[in-house]
């Protein structure tokens, strides 16, 4: 395999990964409150004796661990990949990035997110146009903050790289962002709130050099796992790192995970199926939250939780059915645009003949 290709099967590893985690650290919420919406759902009392047994103690637990670095592990990858497939020029850096992050969260948030959380009870019908208002003003974007604080992580590392040159600038800068992040001005679309997650960009941007001595030295990362994991599990436990150190050491993790599935599954890393999954996981992304609110708005109708049955109907519902959904919309949309768009081309090729 050449080195071109285990970067992208890393990564895809990692992306897939990254994906499913956000997934699952958003399949247990009950409750969520925003200044323009909010749902709050309690567990009925008549609720199954399964739901409080061992698998279902272990989905909320482990939902909640993955829900303390899942976010970071984006930015991290984000960083990674970027310094594989770097832009030179700040101008097509803007526009790349308004085509891949910026387009998206408008035509999510109007046509989809917004609503499909009206549908479900998240945001109240009788103030759409204050929420559309909202939305379009940065004051509400739901789970499309991270496309918008992307942005803003690849603007500003291509500023403190082009002006600072060198890498342990770039990082201390990313750092004392990080630590101070709340005094900044939040701008249009949370900017400073986006800053705490650019010293992840920069250190999976840096990660990259890493990459051959990881790749070259595969028995070292199956060494590293189980302490990895452990520094995980005892942190949970103990809480002894401070929240930088946590969100880092999940990373790290499942940064580690990839390299290994890499190496375990180097054939199929070979084959393009792996890119086609890790192609869908941004579907995902952008679908999977407002579906969660339409799902758990009709498994509370339907008081799923009261039975053994219910109960499993709605785990697959809020894990493995947003997933299959989320990549069913994006499949429909995307063969949509190119059908459209072949239309179009067309019209326009025999108007060219007509005139001709």
């Amino acid at each position: 395999m050449t080195d071109k290709k285990q970067y992208k099967a890393a990564y895809d590893f990692i992306r897939i990964l990254a994906t499913l985690l956000v997934v699952w650290g958003h399949s247990t919420y009950l409750t969520i409150t925003t200044n323009f919406g909010g749902i709050d759902y309690p567990v009925p009392q008549n609720v199954s004796e399964v739901y409080r047994q061992t698998f279902f103690s272990a989905w909320f637990y482990m939902s909640a661990w993955v829900y303390r670095f899942h976010i970071p592990l984006f930015f991290m990858l984000a960083g990674s990949v970027f310094a594989i497939n770097p832009v030179n020029k700040f101008k097509d850096l803007v526009i790349k990035k308004t085509h891949r992050l910026l387009i998206p969260f408008f035509l999510t948030g109007l046509f989809f997110m917004i609503p499909l959380k009206t549908w479900g009870g998240f945001f109240d019908s009788n103030r759409f146009f204050e929420i559309v208002r909202a939305f379009l003003t940065g004051h509400e974007s739901g789970h499309l903050w991270f496309l918008s604080s992307l942005f803003w992580c690849f603007i500003v590392f291509f500023l403190l790289k082009t002006c600072l040159k060198k890498d342990f600038l770039v990082f201390l800068s990313a750092l004392l962002l990080y630590l101070f992040y709340t005094d900044l001005p939040e701008g249009f679309f949370d900017f400073g709130f986006s800053m705490q997650y650019l010293v992840f960009f920069v250190i999976g941007f840096l990660f990259d050099k890493a990459y051959s001595f990881f790749q070259e030295h595969t028995k070292l990362n199956f060494f590293l796992f189980p302490f990895l994991l452990l520094l995980n599990i005892l942190d949970t436990q103990r809480h002894f790192l401070p929240a930088i150190g946590f969100m880092l050491a999940g990373c790290l993790l499942f940064y580690n995970i990839a390299f290994c599935l890499t190496a375990l599954f180097e054939r199929f890393a070979q084959t393009s199926v792996l890119k086609k999954i890790a192609k869908q996981t941004f579907n995902i992304y952008l679908f999977h939250d407002p579906l969660m609110i339409v799902i758990l708005y009709f498994c509370m109708q339907a008081e799923l939780l009261s039975t053994k049955a219910g109960c499993w109907t709605y785990f697959f519902c809020r894990t493995i059915g947003v997933v299959l959904l989320s990549v069913l919309i994006g499949i429909f949309i995307e063969k949509g645009s190119f059908y459209v768009k072949s239309f179009i081309n067309h019209r326009r090729s025999k108007s060219k003949c007509e005139k001709a």
